[in-house]
């Protein structure tokens, strides 16, 4: 150990008599802080302008253009310049024969280099350490534990660096090629991910070998076993390279003793890679402050239930426009996505299905991809589209083959995953979003699903209610039955079906049956359904227009609520009179915790008010109207400018009842029904209102006794201002900006002349 303190000692002394190490310092610094600052400046703007930003630590540091985001794209072009002359420095002068000669082993050589290149790595982090410091001082609240693990992700990523550059230092004697080749490594280790995707095994282990992404988990506070290893292990490999690489010029081996040599080495690396990486022996910390980078406490409490494999069978149609997304090019990057539940079901069984197949060849969005396919058959346009993307067409399912598997025209063949356990089925979809892959709260619900009571939403039709299966202004698709829609009941944990009860009964299982602003007179059979569905203590959702409130009022009487005369009318000047921003009333009501929130409200176009008479229920009021408003009695002009309160032709001014909530017991069970004088604020062209589909979830969680929509909501972020005004910022922009890098210039100065001199 002595030695390569020694050797370690010199290699430093001669890193810094020269000015390379001192301007790499100096560069790094003023490089990070620049951009730094940048942003500090902006979010202090920001503030100044009265807007709001949390995650201030996550945006400044890990977060795009954050500081750390920004030195990671150009860390691996310091190294090099670092680690060319390492040993090349020695094979050009021909000291290396006097180091080989002397009684010092070539592994106390190479540790005792390194461990010089490691001294000057934790100076660079070192510099990266005096940021975080200022964040930590600067933000109100600051996430220390995200800071630390970062900086321990840039110290591992260096690190493997300047293993790599020493090793690549040690194969030629020119300090230049040393550095071009170190950094062409570095694209090899980034690109090599590529390589090999269509086998399991080889893509496991290319996988292994990418270093690309390989920061990201650690940068946002997550430490995983299986990244400190890759590192370590990837160090260990370039360092036991360049010793042999030495031994070899020492030593007379011949040229299957270095093959078999080098192959076993690599073996070992890449085994003990593949081992690390697997699923069941992996080691996880979450060292973030609100534990940001693991599941909620509500999925983890749902992935205990779970006790054996779970198969999640991913379906891939080479015919739709996401097939890409499930080819084995994009096998890892699709694993991934269910990388945090690993930590927790450690059983997922992934397998994947490709075929081709389609309900509708002319209207498929993928197809004006492929060119003129008018005449040609499914097959012909599948050998088509598996040309263009150059795949073989073998390897996926004809249509009958796949039709005797399962049925997927439901879901209009597009890319679909089933979760299986135990015999219970549910579904994960991708969505018309930006965004269009399934987050923790759409995941939680399928897999919550498979273990939970099944929750059926029954839809009456018949009488030329809101529709759930078209797509129109007035219908309910959206909210209930579209499947390419995230926030959907249908992928949310519901079994949605439509039921004409003039016709059948209430379907056995229903737990809540929506009657959704029938346009007809229910029939006496319809009625006489519902009513015996609700003695029997279902549960039921009423929607209603005041136009239809003849039609409705007969059913509604039996509760002791109807629909009153005229129609409410805002005094906001600032929309059309007729659209209530209503507000939620009944705080203590659980499950609808987000509609407490100051600036909640619920967009209700031509709503009724809600008069209740004697009933056996209780009655909530649980969204009301805006105290400036009025239920206007007589029929008035919506597009006009103007509507006046007239308390003469019986206007009733004030807030009053839009939606009422009604409960009782029935043996252990409650029973509950909402009766709502507007309709259209579940339609699907109010859905996208600010809170309606939050409300619309929260009643439904309301119904299922929070089960779904499964509620993955975190505490909102601590770190939420910064703690310095103008003038201070510019002080540390200064210190550290021009002082430090300044005293940096003057140390390197001194010592150099100091050391010219003697």
């Amino acid at each position: 150990m002595i030695k390569i303190l020694k050797i370690a000692r010199l290699e430093l002394s001669i890193l810094f008599y020269s000015p390379v190490a001192w301007l790499v310092l100096v560069v790094f610094m003023v490089q990070a802080g620049t951009g730094f600052f940048g942003m500090l400046s902006s979010f202090q703007e920001l503030f100044m302008m009265g807007e709001k930003v949390d995650n201030l630590t996550r945006m400044l540091f890990p977060g795009i253009n954050g500081l750390f985001d920004k030195v990671l794209q150009t860390l691996y072009l310091y190294i090099p310049l670092l680690t060319m002359g390492l040993v090349s420095r020695e094979l050009s002068s021909g000291s290396i024969k006097l180091l080989l000669s002397s009684p010092v082993k070539i592994t106390e050589i190479i540790l005792g280099k390194y461990l010089a290149m490691l001294y000057y790595v934790l100076m660079l982090i070192g510099v990266l350490g005096i940021f975080s410091l200022l964040g930590v001082i600067i933000i109100k609240n600051a996430d220390t534990g995200l800071l630390l693990s970062g900086l321990l992700a840039l110290f591992l990523l260096t690190a493997t660096y300047a293993a790599i550059g020493l090793f690549m230092s040690s194969l030629t004697q020119f300090q230049v090629v040393a550095a071009i080749s170190t950094l062409a490594v570095f694209a090899a280790l980034k690109f090599v991910g590529g390589i090999g995707q269509g086998v399991d095994f080889v893509r496991d282990i290319t996988y292994f070998l990418s270093i690309s992404g390989r920061t990201e988990s650690m940068l946002n506070g997550l430490i995983s076993s299986r990244d400190v290893l890759y590192y370590l292990l990837l160090i260990t490999l370039f360092l036991e390279l360049t010793i042999l690489s030495l031994k070899a010029g020492r030593e007379a081996w011949s040229l299957r003793v270095r093959i078999a040599r080098y192959t076993a080495l690599i073996a070992l690396i890449l085994l003990c890679g593949y081992l690390s990486s697997r699923p069941g022996n992996i080691l996880y910390r979450d060292v973030t402050s609100l534990k940001a980078e693991t599941l909620t406490e509500a999925s983890q409490a749902v992935a205990k239930e779970i006790n054996g494999p779970l198969q999640i069978t991913t379906y891939v149609n080479l015919l739709d426009q996401h097939v890409y997304s499930g080819l084995p090019v994009s096998r890892n990057t699709d694993l991934a996505r269910f990388e945090s539940f690993r930590r927790f079901i450690p059983d997922i069984q992934m397998d994947y299905v490709y075929y081709y197949d389609a309900t509708d060849l002319a209207n498929n969005p993928n197809m004006i991809y492929q060119g003129d396919i008018k005449g040609l058959t499914i097959k012909q346009v599948a050998e088509k589209v598996a040309g263009n993307i150059q795949v073989n067409l073998n390897s996926f399912l004809t249509p009958g083959q796949i039709r005797k598997k399962i049925d997927l025209k439901p879901e209009d063949n597009t890319f679909v995953r089933q979760l299986s356990y135990q015999g219970r089925n549910s579904f994960l979809r991708l969505y018309n979003e930006n965004n269009q892959f399934p987050e923790e709260a759409e995941i939680t619900a399928a897999i919550k699903k498979l273990v939970s009571p099944s929750q059926k939403v029954t839809f009456i039709y018949g009488d030329n209610e809101r529709s759930i299966n078209v797509k129109a202004d007035r219908s309910y698709r959206l909210f209930a039955n579209d499947r390419k829609t995230r926030k959907s009941l249908i992928n949310q944990g519901f079994d949605v079906l439509p039921a004409n009860l003039n016709k059948d009964d209430v379907p056995a299982g229903t737990t809540v049956l929506v009657l959704a602003d029938p346009a007809k007179q229910l029939t006496a059979k319809a009625i006489e359904r519902i009513q015996q569905y609700l003695s029997g203590g279902g549960d039921m959702l009423i929607t209603a227009e005041p136009g239809h409130r003849d039609i409705i009022n007969p059913l509604l009487k039996h509760l002791g609520v109807s629909l009153a005369e005229g129609m409410m009318v805002s005094a906001d000047k600032r929309s059309t009179p007729e659209l209530i921003q209503a507000r939620f009333k009944r705080k203590e009501i659980p499950y609808f915790q987000q509609m407490t929130r100051p600036n909640a409200s619920v967009a209700m176009p031509t709503a009724a008010m809600l008069e209740v008479s004697k009933t056996e229920f209780k009655v909530d009021t649980l969204v009301q109207s805006e105290p400036g408003g009025w239920n206007k009695k007589q029929g008035f002009d919506p597009s006009s400018a103007t509507v006046t309160y007239s308390r003469q032709q019986g206007d009733d001014k004030g807030s009053k009842p839009l939606m009422v909530a009604l409960t009782r017991a029935r043996g252990n069970h409650q029973q509950k029904i909402l009766v709502s004088g507007d309709a259209d604020f579940m339609s699907d062209n109010l859905v996208g209102s600010a809170y309606n589909f939050t409300f619309i979830n929260s009643i439904f969680r309301w119904y299922s006794k929070g089960l779904f929509p499964v509620d993955v909501s975190r505490p909102p972020a601590l770190d939420d201002a910064l703690l310095v005004n103008r003038p201070q910022l510019s002080i540390y922009r200064v210190a550290n900006l021009w002082g430090i890098p300044l005293l940096i210039i003057i140390a390197g100065a001194v010592l150099l002349i100091s050391r010219k001199r003697k």
